[in-house]
């Protein structure tokens, strides 16, 4: 039997990228899949757009299901609710598609190969070409504001216990078993390293993690989240990386977690004190780290 995928494609304010991606989804050679588009509380002409996509009248794209949020839940909350439709109608797997993606007609059909190799892969990445780089998932490195990518393929499927990997947000297969076990995805995070955590949970939890380099999407980030500007971006950087580390990070990283937030404190009070030019992005991060310890999580308002 073939499983049934069910694609999900969260979008903010995007539209016109949301349907380049669309497009592309049109176009896969996967037969059993439907597509959910989760708008997180666009504005109008957004809806309108997404609307017209879906309308039973418009073939271009048709089968499309559209959950209109009320607000903005951020990455997390805006694929659980898709998630949760998708396991409500039986989903085998859910695949998490950034708006700001095209595919390759055969990613869904490589993936599921993929995962059908080893019953233990649980979750699985594509190989993703952004800016002209080839990305396969990204590295944890602790007591880090950021994640960084992987540039070098993987050779096999991968456990928590011999690794530090995680598939890129931007288009991620889970299974539905994983879901099942662990959950859905961290809603304190609203935005960045939700991904990361949640590879990492499932490794944890006994599945494995693939990348798939056969499998191939592209990348261009949107500016849905650039439009946020850089000081809030620093922000949810910062809170969510102490966040990431507090929940996962290996015993020496927790201890250590305090110091390098005083560490930051202080090498931020300096260039407020001594660079002007620094002292937004710098009250930013102060906000952040914060923000962590008040335990103010989800969208920063």
């Amino acid at each position: 039997m073939i499983p049934k995928v069910f694609i999900i494609i969260l979008q903010y304010n995007n539209s016109q990228d949301t349907m380049r991606c669309l497009n592309s989804v049109k176009e896969l050679d996967y037969q059993n899949h439907e597509v959910i588009v989760v708008d997180n509380g666009s504005d109008a002409k957004h809806i309108e757009v997404l609307k017209d996509i879906a309308s039973p009248l418009n073939l271009q794209c048709p089968k499309i299901k559209i959950i209109a949020l009320d607000s903005n839940l951020g990455y997390s909350g805006g694929n659980n609710a898709g998630i949760k439709h998708a396991l409500e109608r039986g989903a085998d797997y859910v695949f998490i598609l950034n708006p700001d993606t095209t595919i390759e007609k055969n990613v869904l059909t490589k993936l599921i190969e993929t995962a059908k190799s080893d019953p233990q892969i649980g979750i699985l990445g594509p190989a993703i070409n952004e800016n002209g780089q080839i990305i396969y998932g990204g590295q944890i490195k602790w007591l880090k504001p950021e994640l960084s990518h992987l540039v070098v393929e993987p050779l096999s499927p991968l456990s928590g216990s011999t690794t530090k990997c995680y598939a890129s947000g931007a288009a991620m297969l889970i299974k539905r078993k994983v879901v099942e076990k662990i959950g859905l995805l961290d809603e304190r995070f609203f935005l960045y390293f939700e991904d990361a955590d949640y590879c990492l949970r499932g490794q944890k939890a006994g599945y494995k993690l693939k990348i798939a380099p056969e499998a191939f999407v592209h990348h261009k980030p949107s500016s849905s989240t650039f439009s946020l500007g850089a000081p809030l971006l620093l922000r949810y950087h910062y809170r969510n990386a102490h966040l990431f580390n507090y929940k996962n990070g290996p015993f020496w990283a927790k201890l250590a977690l305090p110091f390098w937030s005083i560490f930051i404190i202080i090498k931020q009070i300096i260039k407020i004190t001594l660079i002007p030019t620094k002292r937004e992005i710098s009250k930013a991060i102060l906000a952040g780290v914060g923000d962590f310890y008040r335990g103010k999580f989800g969208q920063i308002n």
